[in-house]
């Protein structure tokens, strides 16, 4: 979450900054934070096994740079673009010898982009296409689960087990929107809502099976797979300009 604090201060400074800008100044950077529904493939959707019915959740990021500054409005915008997803998370009980522990699957991806503005009003309903190319990460993580109680009196346990990183080339194109503003009294671009549909492909990814995690004597074990990671991902938030 710190690292969208820091996006959002970053935004806002920037917004502030053009505070002697004529209003037909463009904005000189858009910040889109994002909430993030993926429906996966039915191969990747098998793979993961997700308990709940397969869909992820989580959170994004896009930020993007005007090319001519304040010379004028660009009809593409460079940046980079950022997205995690939960896809669930298992729970196995204790035993004698082994404490409860929970493995959690995460995907991550983060990759330069390009946006291409589809007209170039200075105000009002602005849709885009969207382009990416990048680093995709599924992880698989095993942790001690541990609650408060346990927390405070077992530092001396190690909370993760075992961590599980497979990293492919991702793509993405999308399309979507958002509006446009008038500039405020104080030359300030004002936040606005926006919605972006991409579908995402590329490199297979070695996956953990979902259940296949064991302990025994301290010694991790666990089954893999391979499978595509193609997925629809919707994506609701804020730009920032």
């Amino acid at each position: 979450m710190r690292f969208f604090a820091t996006l959002l201060t970053f935004a806002t400074l920037t917004a502030h900054a053009q505070t002697d800008a004529p209003a037909n100044v463009p904005e000189q950077v858009i910040v889109s934070l994002y909430a993030n529904v993926s429906i996966p493939s039915s191969s990747f959707k098998t793979a993961i096994d997700n308990p709940n019915g397969g869909a992820g959740v989580g959170i994004g990021t896009q930020l993007l740079f005007n090319p001519k500054g304040k010379r004028g409005s660009s009809p593409f915008y460079p940046g980079i673009d950022f997205f995690y997803l939960t896809f669930g998370r298992d729970k196995q009980d204790g035993s004698t010898t082994v404490p409860p522990y929970k493995t959690t699957f995460n995907y991550y991806s983060i990759a330069p982009s390009v946006r291409f503005l589809l007209n170039q009003k200075t105000t009002g309903f602005t849709p885009f296409v969207d382009g990416q190319v990048g680093a995709k990460i599924f992880n698989t993580r095993t942790k001690i689960d541990k609650n408060a109680f346990d927390t405070i009196l077992s530092d001396d346990q190690p909370e993760v087990i075992n961590s599980t990183n497979d990293t492919g080339l991702g793509y993405g194109l999308g399309a979507g929107f958002f509006v446009r503003k008038p500039v405020g009294e104080n030359g300030v671009h004002h936040p606005s809502f926006t919605i972006r549909v991409q579908y995402l492909w590329g490199d297979d990814i070695t996956y953990v099976k979902r259940g296949s995690v064991k302990i025994d004597n301290g010694f991790v074990s666990y089954d893999t797979a391979t499978s595509d990671t193609n997925m629809l991902l919707i994506q609701l938030g804020i730009a920032i300009r």
